[in-house]
């Protein structure tokens, strides 16, 4: 896994081993043919065994794809567990507490960094996400789509984003909505790194 700078003290969200893991469980219990999820995802079944073993990365359209066939939350396929509702050692109510910094890198320069560990009802993703020069959240021509809506607040930098086929350039203290069943593809196409603030609500 690639570990961008400012992220060494922090722990990993999870691993690509680990999701790969509970992908291939959650296929199983469908019972679904790795072919056949492999169809319907739009990749080769020879890539998705490797993901499911831990040997390869999927990119954040993929992770998505899978999400949306399986129809899993983000939080069942990141194996998110929640708040316990109890107190530290400091005697602080759990929902007080300072979010331990955890994140997810991806091969394509795309980082999400974990906010807050928020109620698993609350049915939400808090992210602050990170675009080195030149990522890109999806292949061109294959937008991403998943369940749930996204709201994005860009914090540094300016973020591309293609709607539909539309394409939208969101520069910092800018904001944006989007259904995410909409075919959206997120990308830095400057020389700068891009931060930006990442509700995903499903």
């Amino acid at each position: 896994m690639f570990v961008g700078r400012g992220y060494r003290r922090g722990i990993a969200l999870t691993s690509h081993a680990t999701i790969g893991q509970r992908v291939r469980a959650e296929r199983k219990r469908q019972g679904i043919p790795v072919r056949e999820l492999a169809r319907r995802l739009g990749v080769s079944p020879s890539f998705l065994s490797q993901f499911e073993l831990g040997q390869s990365q999927a990119a954040v359209s993929t992770l998505f794809a899978i999400a949306t066939e399986l129809d899993l939350s983000l939080d069942d396929l990141l194996g998110r567990t929640g708040r316990s509702g109890v107190s530290d050692e400091a005697g602080r109510p759990d929902d007080l507490r300072l979010p331990v910094e955890k994140y997810l890198a991806f091969q394509s320069g795309v980082r999400w960094k974990n906010l807050a560990d928020v109620p698993l009802d609350h049915h939400l993703q808090f992210l602050l996400t990170e675009y080195e020069p030149g990522a890109d959240s999806a292949p061109e021509g294959s937008p991403q789509t998943h369940r749930g809506d996204d709201y994005g607040y860009v914090l540094e930098g300016r973020l591309t984003i293609e709607v539909n086929g539309a394409r939208h350039v969101l520069g910092s203290g800018e904001s944006i909505h989007l259904a995410g069943a909409v075919p959206h593809r997120l990308r830095n196409e400057s020389a700068d790194l891009v931060k930006a603030i990442w509700f995903i609500a499903d």
